[in-house]
């Protein structure tokens, strides 16, 4: 499928870029060609992409996970109970001026 130099013009105008004559048939031929590759990936899978399966290999397989399950989270006077001169909070140095 190539690509025509309307559609070209109509992607520049949408992505609001700008080119000389020269670079626009230079950069239509390379867009012409990216097209080109992806056609080849789609093709090269008998059926289409939509045959293709996840490859990907999960770290920790699904049946060794945990349950999720609620707990109790420690009171906040535990957590604060190191800071010195908290008020019920972390006390921050300011970062925006």
């Amino acid at each position: 499928m190539a690509l025509s130099k309307e559609d070209f013009d109509k992607l520049a105008v949408l992505s609001r870029l700008r080119f000389s004559p020269e670079e626009a048939e230079e950069f239509r031929n390379e867009m012409d060609d990216i097209i080109a590759f992806a056609d080849t990936i789609n093709n090269a899978v008998s059926g289409g992409t939509d045959d293709i399966k996840n490859t990907s290999v999960s770290a920790v397989p699904y049946t060794a996970l945990r349950e999720d399950a609620v707990e109790e989270s420690l009171p906040n006077e535990k957590i604060l109970s190191n800071v010195d001169g908290s008020r019920g909070f972390f006390n921050v140095k300011r970062c925006v001026k």
